[in-house]
């Protein structure tokens, strides 16, 4: 992970954005429109991985987003299969554990959940996501590329 340092740090920068994303929607989807809270983390969720495949994509991984729109499509695609079952599996599921077992906070509980998803989440963009599949050239923070 030590190549992948700066792409990491740039990739925690996108995901604060989401954060800030996810925390807000859930809290306007709750406290202004009133929905149950599993539903509404559900579509905030949502929002966030958009908002951080936009950045990611112009920012954290571009060297591997200067693709035709297909391939930018497909990758839209993966990341939102691997940020969706990440946050799925971690984020929702430690929301839903820590709200109604532990009787901890909605807020406090979601960032629990995001903090415990980042890592993994930027270990599957990385690898799978952001692929782009026309070798290390096009990728120079990618470990054994000419510049990486």
């Amino acid at each position: 992970m030590r190549r992948s340092s700066p792409r990491f740090v740039k990739f925690c920068v996108v995901g604060a954005t989401g954060v800030v994303v996810n925390s807000g929607s859930l809290w306007l989807l709750t406290r202004q429109a009133g929905l149950d809270y599993r539903l509404a983390s559900l579509v905030a969720i949502e929002l966030a991985i958009a908002n951080n495949f936009l950045w990611n994509a112009r920012w954290t991984f571009r060297a591997r987003t200067r693709v035709a729109r297909p391939a930018l499509g497909r990758m839209f695609l993966k990341f939102n299969l691997t940020s969706g079952l990440t946050a799925m599996a971690v984020n929702w599921g430690l929301l839903l554990l820590l709200k109604e077992k532990a009787g901890m906070g909605v807020g406090a509980a979601n960032l629990v959940g995001i903090a415990a998803g980042t890592a993994a989440n930027f270990l599957l963009s990385r690898g799978w996501a952001f692929r782009s599949g026309s070798g290390n050239a096009e990728d120079p923070g990618r470990p054994g590329s000419p510049r990486g």
